[in-house]
């Protein structure tokens, strides 16, 4: 199954670059400053039922079928819902505590179907519905809705829609009952539908009343066809999105009736309004000495959010100096990862051991750990190999990867080699994919899974024609045992076969994972009620806040 998928994911941020000591500087003190006061302030107002919120930058369009960003998720998870969803868990107020990565793989859990059945040739799976929920222009949610937003999404044919496209049909005959037929197995379905990325439920009414030229794509970049807990009141491209609570949903009624975020670029901007509570939250994109100041405040809380963020390097096998499978495996060695974690995410991250993110496969298994020799390439380049130019590339929209790149830059100078850094826009590295003019000899970026299923990440990042693999590389062998694994009907020969695809992958160096990073929100010491969903970030859910 080919999946072209391509995900906007660090758009928004300011641009850092420079040389290691400034690398350094900017990684500032881990150590708390100690607050003078004995009784903290009340930040921001409490009985506010006005939650205030801001981006770094616009979101793509809060279109279910189009988003496929990271900025915004909150917004289509608070407006929309699927049949199923991954465990909400409880933010983990850390204080000084350093961030843990997962260890397991997230539960799925009802949402708008109450329960499922699958049956053993994987190809039907039963859902039975939720009754009195109603989409927010008043329509009633059946079977039937499940069929046009699955249509709706193949038919806009974005990113996410490789979820429904092995879908065949879905029986609508019993209104709360939807039977879903598959053309064959697929191993992750139900992570499919779990997924923040996932299909959402989208009113045919609606849909139907502006579908337009475009399959409502214009509609839906102002409105919304949800039946989430909040729905869309106005949108102000580049400057603000306004949610209201939704009078008519099924579930609790949030505590927050209104939710207001604008677009504000500079984190320092938003920080120095949070202090004076005009924000309600910060919601990631801290660094790491503002975390640190935060941590020394007892008027805020420092949360630690668990995702399955990823930074690592992508290497090119296409570059003269590094098309050898050897010497790429060589190359991982003189990377130090302990060293990137203590500098660029003190606190933050977790040493990566595995070619998949930690939480998404059981420790121990697809190991990507090799052992730190800082003179691993001597013994394979001669000098006038080693002094070959080469470009490490990062997404300059993210100054935690210029620091890595930064960063990477020194060691592999320890090992000899003649690196330079250089920065490229988010659309640039999309544009490498399947196209080897310009790329870079190695890239450093952040990235994560769609989903908690492996798949949903060795697809995307390691096989031909996935969005994130960036530098092209192919490992056949990986991508055939990753194929057995999504279309067979054990869970078991499922894992097996993800396992063995991961080691081929790991061992081809074409990948080199850095660390397990999780993300930061820091809030009033008054708010409570912070959950999200753990495969992805930015999926703080607005619904549960409260004082």
């Amino acid at each position: 199954m080919l999946q072209k998928r391509r995900r906007y994911i660090n758009m928004g941020r300011s641009v850092v670059v420079g040389s290691v000591a400034v690398v350094l500087a900017s990684c500032g003190s881990t150590s708390p400053s100690t607050s003078s006061a004995t009784t903290a302030p009340v930040v921001g107002n409490p009985a506010s039922h006005t939650l205030n919120l801001a981006f770094t930058a616009d979101t793509q369009p809060p279109d279910p079928d189009v988003f496929y960003a990271g900025q915004g998720l909150a917004i289509t998870n608070s407006v929309y819902q699927g049949l199923v969803q991954y465990q909400q868990d409880p933010v983990t107020y850390t204080g000084n505590v350093n961030y843990q990565a997962p260890t397991s793989k997230a539960k799925i859990v009802p949402d708008l179907a109450t329960s499922w059945t699958v049956s053993p040739d994987g190809l039907t799976y039963t859902f039975e519905l939720r009754h009195g929920v109603t989409f927010h222009d008043g329509t009633p949610f059946t079977s039937a809705a499940i069929a046009a937003s699955f249509a709706r999404r193949t038919a806009v044919n974005q990113g996410p829609a490789y979820m429904v496209s092995d879908v065949a049909s879905v029986d609508t005959s019993n209104p709360y009952v939807a039977v879903i037929h598959l053309k064959q197995p697929v191993s992750a379905f139900l992570d499919y539908l779990a997924s923040a990325y996932g299909p959402k439920m989208e009113s045919p009414t609606a849909l139907a009343a502006n579908v337009g030229k475009d399959i409502d794509q214009t509609y839906l970049m102002t409105h919304d066809v949800g039946t989430g807990p909040y729905e869309i009141t106005s949108v102000t491209p580049g400057q603000e999105y306004v949610l209201q609570s939704y009078s008519g949903y099924w579930g609790p009624k949030p505590y927050y009736t209104k939710i207001d975020i604008k677009i504000i670029p500079d984190i320092s901007t938003q920080e120095l309004e949070f202090k004076q509570g005009k924000l309600s939250l910060l919601l990631h994109g801290l660094s790491t000495s503002a975390i640190a100041n935060f941590r020394g405040d007892s008027s805020f809380k420092v949360y630690a959010v668990p995702t399955l963020e990823m930074p690592m390097m992508w290497v090119n096998p296409n570059s003269p100096t590094l098309k050898s499978q050897a010497v790429r495996q060589a190359l991982a060695k003189v990377i130090d990862r302990q060293q990137i974690e203590n500098l660029v995410y003190p606190g933050r991250a977790t040493v990566a051991t595995q070619i998949y993110p930690a939480g998404e496969f059981p420790s121990g298994t697809a190991m990507d750990n090799p052992t730190y020799n800082v003179d691993a390439l001597k013994k394979l380049l001669t000098p006038s190999e080693l002094a070959k130019p080469l470009v490490l590339g990062y997404d300059a929209p993210s100054p935690s990867d210029a620091q890595m790149a930064n960063l990477l830059q020194t060691e592999f100078a320890a090992a000899g080699l003649n690196v330079t850094v250089r920065s490229y826009t988010s659309t640039a590295i999309y544009g490498f994919v399947g196209n080897s003019t310009g790329i870079p000899d190695l890239l450093a970026v952040t990235n994560w899974p769609d989903a908690a299923a492996p798949d949903t990440w060795a697809r995307i990042a390691m096989t031909p024609g996935g969005g994130l693999n960036y530098l092209n590389c192919s490992v056949p062998a990986g991508t055939a045992l990753l194929n057995q694994g999504l279309n067979t009907t054990s869970a078991a020969s499922a894992s097996s076969y993800d396992a063995q695809a991961g080691s081929a992958f790991a061992a081809s160096g074409c990948w080199d994972p850095i660390v397990n990073r999780g993300d930061t929100i820091v809030a009033p010491d008054w708010m409570k009620g912070l959950v999200h969903q753990v495969p992805v970030p930015r999926t703080l859910e607005f619904a549960d806040l409260h004082p």
